[in-house]
């Protein structure tokens, strides 16, 4: 029975490696304890594995305890120690039967534990293998990144940790060695984020360090450099003493490489880099030239455009002209130089350009180095018509076309006060000087003119003596009745009109006679009768216009009403 007891006792004492502090103490009947009864006795166990550089989760070796034959037994008087073997480096033994501490080493280390008891001992033999982490990065090629954008990597995923069923990825550190690009920066979970603020290469190292153990990779991070280009482009053109219709420069500018760049030359600063820019221009600090030229010219100017570290220069050239000035009693261009005629002013070429104080108006032009004032007509008949003439209304004698007026080119009323469309007689010293190939009649009572062209020359010798074509009274005579200025069907005596001849300096002659009858520098000549009609040819020739005279001019038929077929002012005009 008492065997049976004892069995079933120890049977049970098995169990007690389950146990975190256990012992057994089996008394005995009829029995008094001694040293001698004490049984101790360790049971074998496999105890946990430890992990280089993590706390190792301990074994208390009280639970493989046993200790029989002492009904009084506390488990302070036991002592523990290892008698054979080695604990893994970093574990120890303590006092109290626990075996705790940090692995340093991996290892698969066997030793024996004994526990004495007053006189009595027990010593078991065990074993704890002690593994090694790996942790490694693996290697990566890390996106590009751009100035002014938001950048982000995430080098968790690169991370391999072997070895540790109980990793977790907040157990890592991170660390940097080297510099990532500015605006950037590593952070505690092992994420790169920012905004890159400049461009380049940057190469670095990351190292995730975990329980003692690290791995380290080279990476590299690229970040665009900011670029700006600034465009050629063809600026408006302007004219001196105008206000310039302004040039804005921001349409010709791109930046590339900041996702932070805003458009439209936002952020953008702008210089002169070389040259100059035309007197009274100014480049403003939104990318636009404005101003007010005060001179003509077509120099090349630099612009400089910068955006952060970025810069471009782009060659410019602002085409300046001088345009038609108001001064005081004339007009010319605005730097003061003179044209030699109104149409050299009307389509003017080089640097000049007709706008401005444009319009009808006394023009001061160039005549053979001399500055002489004219009247132009700008408007009609293409514009550009210089005044050399005016034949007062009911004044056909002043401007006979016999005068000097004509023949050495006199000046007559050459002022201020008659350079206009009023009826009064004028002969301009341009008719002596300048160079025409273009002529113009106008007649105050009529709504069309007469025009005229010939070779180039100076009016004065288009309607020279020289230059004069000559007829016979029967020579193609064109029409009946002067139809243009002069308007009738009968002379101022009331005879009838039977002929006329309308022409640009031309003379009728009679037959055989080298005396010229009547004719006009610009005019009308009329006959009474067309020779030969039964009477002498030529004797009642009559004639009127611009410059009319003749031998007849003032005859039976004229008699003293020369001024008769003068009804209204002449204009006689070139280019």
């Amino acid at each position: 029975m008492k065997k049976s007891i004892l069995a079933a006792l120890l049977a049970a004492s098995s169990i007690s490696a389950l146990a975190s502090t256990y012992y057994v103490v089996v008394p005995v009947p009829n029995r008094t304890a001694t040293a001698g009864n004490i049984l101790v006795s360790l049971n074998p166990y496999s105890l946990p594995a430890g992990i280089v550089g993590r706390a190792y989760a301990g074994f208390d070796f009280n639970s493989a305890l046993q200790v029989l034959g002492d009904p009084s037994y506390t488990p302070a008087p036991v002592r523990w120690s290892v008698v054979g073997g080695t604990l893994p480096a970093g574990l120890s033994l303590g006092a109290d039967g626990k075996l705790t501490g940090t692995p340093t080493a991996a290892s698969s280390s066997s030793f024996q534990v004994m526990a004495a008891y007053k006189t009595k001992a027990g010593q078991q033999s065990y074993q704890v293998l002690v593994v090694d982490i790996a942790i490694s990065l693996a290697a990566a090629t890390l996106p590009d990144g751009v100035q002014g954008a938001a950048y982000s990597y995430d080098l968790k995923p690169r991370l391999t940790v072997t070895g540790d069923s109980r990793f977790t990825m907040s157990q890592v550190t991170w660390t940097l060695n080297g510099t990532l690009p500015p605006g950037l920066q590593l952070n505690a979970d092992g994420t790169i984020t920012g905004v890159p603020t400049a461009g380049g290469t940057s190469s670095f190292n990351i190292t995730a360090s975990y329980l003692g153990k690290a791995g380290a990779r080279a990476y590299q991070v690229i970040v665009g450099d900011i670029t700006i280009n600034l465009a050629s482009a063809t600026p408006p053109s302007g004219a001196a003493g105008q206000a310039y219709a302004g040039f804005d420069l921001k349409p010709s500018v791109t930046v590339s490489g900041d996702a932070a760049y805003q458009g439209s030359g936002t952020g953008v600063t702008w210089s002169v880099d070389s040259g100059m820019l035309p007197p009274g221009l100014s480049l403003k600090t939104d990318g636009t030239i404005a101003g007010t030229p005060t001179a003509s010219g077509s120099g090349p100017v630099s612009i400089k455009a910068a955006y952060k570290t970025a810069s471009a220069v782009q060659s410019y050239t602002i085409p300046l002209s001088d345009v038609v000035k108001q001064f005081s009693g004339y007009r010319a261009w605005t730097n003061g130089a003179l044209a030699t005629s109104c149409n050299e002013y009307r389509s003017p070429s080089g640097k000049f350009l007709y706008q401005g104080d444009t319009g009808d108006g006394v023009y001061r032009v160039n005549l053979s180095g001399t500055p002489t004032d004219v009247f132009c007509d700008m408007t009609t008949d293409g514009g550009g018509w210089t005044l050399l003439m005016k034949q007062a209304a009911g004044d056909g004698v002043t401007l006979q076309g016999d005068t000097t007026y004509w023949t050495n080119g006199t000046v007559l009323n050459d002022t201020a006060a008659n350079l206009n469309r009023n009826n009064a007689n004028l002969v301009s010293s341009a008719f002596a000087q300048m160079t025409a190939t273009q002529y113009r009649l106008e007649a105050s009572n009529e709504s069309t003119r007469q025009f005229y062209s010939r070779g180039a020359s100076t009016p004065r010798v288009a309607f020279s003596d020289a230059q004069r074509v000559s007829y016979t009274d029967d020579a193609g005579v064109p029409q009946v009745y002067p139809n243009w200025f002069i308007r009738g069907t009968t002379y101022p005596n009331g005879q009838a009109i039977t002929s006329s001849r309308f022409g640009f300096n031309f003379m009728e002659f009679p037959p055989g006679s080298a005396i010229g009858a009547c004719g006009a520098r610009w005019g009308w000549s009329s006959n009474e009768n067309p020779y030969p009609a039964g009477q002498t040819a030529g004797t009642h020739d009559s004639c009127g216009g611009l410059g009319a005279y003749g031998g007849q001019y003032g005859s039976t038929f004229m008699s003293s009403n020369k001024s008769a077929w003068q009804p209204a002012t002449l204009y006689l005009w070139a280019k």
